[in-house]
């Protein structure tokens, strides 16, 4: 079961990962960490952009909201329910 959670994870940050390439200037990749004895809540994602600079435009423009909306949505298609996106998605740069 844990394969296929992490299968899914994978899929749906990949998808946001590459929309979010294609949209927004500076952003370089997601990851993730979980353990799945403490799945969901374990989960913890991050979104990195690369250079900090480009890492606070897009705090400014809205651009990160944006992002977790998507993280979020595209886990629930999979079945996955982040309780607290907002301490769950980090945002960072290289």
């Amino acid at each position: 079961m844990d394969k296929k959670r992490d299968k899914d994870i994978v899929a749906a940050l990949t998808e946001v990962c590459e929309a979010a390439k294609l949209e927004s200037e500076g952003f370089a990749w997601i990851s993730h960490r979980v353990n799945f004895q403490r799945f969901p809540e374990s989960l913890q994602i991050s979104c990195a952009y690369s250079s900090a600079s480009q890492l606070n435009l897009s705090k400014q423009n809205g651009e990160q909201q944006g992002l977790v909306n998507q993280i979020v949505d595209g886990l629930a298609n999979k079945g996955i329910v982040l309780a607290k996106p907002q301490r769950q998605i980090v945002f960072i740069s290289e």
